[in-house]
């Protein structure tokens, strides 16, 4: 049977991290419409010999270009109609095949979106007020608001590969953000189908990319973003965004 999924995680000696991953795709209903996609870095040895265990649809890719290109290289490979992006510290709704399956059978659609929420290592959620901001912007889908704020959780987005082809996979900025300016790109080919359910559960604390800070990688970030648009108006907040998080996070928690 043909993937209608490809699900891209790269990974690095993260062993355990991915035992977890594959017991919980493996639990999954309508797996057999998944297909797997894990890129390893080549000289990581014990990742691949576990790798090679599993009993789930899956292509391992051997990357040789660090995170930047692996989310690339993985998306290339793919055979799946429709690509999403897993970290291997994340997770997916039990019934996210089912769910997504229902919605394309209706509507064919190019790009599925659908709520996410953050998790910390017991699995308790966080950061709550972020995600119902978040959710509520998704539910409002604008590609204005988009350029101020990335409001979509990567593994709670499905795109069809041709759309994601069309606007280079993604990017390699650096790892904060290459997503980010995907989204704003498709958001000007296609407007997604919105499923105002959670649909997957990121990671969130200190150690993991999602809750990391890097003040000059984010103004990297907003400098790429502030190219997708022409409107002086946008770029103007998007510096006013960037000098609000400088003041949060290199003045405020430092002296408080």
């Amino acid at each position: 049977m043909k993937s209608v999924f490809s699900i891209i995680t790269p990974t690095y000696k993260r062993v355990d991290n991915l035992k977890k991953l594959s017991k919980h795709l493996l639990s999954q209903k309508k797996k057999e419409y998944l297909e797997w996609v894990i890129v390893v870095e080549k000289d990581d040895f014990e990742t691949i010999k576990f790798l090679k265990t599993i009993k789930i649809k899956k292509k391992i890719i051997l990357n040789s270009g660090g995170l930047q290109n692996a989310f690339k290289n993985g998306a290339k490979k793919a055979t799946g109609k429709y690509i999403s992006f897993l970290g291997d510290d994340d997770f997916l709704k039990k019934n996210i095949f089912e769910i997504l399956l229902d919605k394309i059978r209706i509507e064919n659609p190019i790009w599925i979106i659908g709520y996410g929420s953050y998790i910390n290592s017991k699995g308790k959620k966080i950061r709550k007020n972020t995600t119902k901001i978040k959710n509520f912007l998704l539910s409002n889908f604008n590609k204005v608001t988009l350029l101020l704020v990335d409001y979509i959780m990567t593994p709670s987005s499905f795109c069809q590969k041709k759309y994601l082809k069309k606007v280079g996979f993604f990017r390699n900025i650096h790892w904060y953000g290459n997503d980010y300016i995907c989204w704003i790109q498709l958001s000007k080919i296609t407007k997604p189908t919105i499923i105002r359910q959670t649909l997957s559960y990121a990671s969130h604390s200190k150690s993991t990319l999602t809750g990391s800070f890097n003040y000059k990688r984010f103004i990297s970030l907003y400098l790429n973003v502030s190219k997708e648009s022409n409107n002086l108006f946008i770029n103007i907040l998007q510096f006013f965004i960037v000098l609000y998080i400088l003041f949060h996070n290199l003045i405020v928690k430092k002296i408080f």
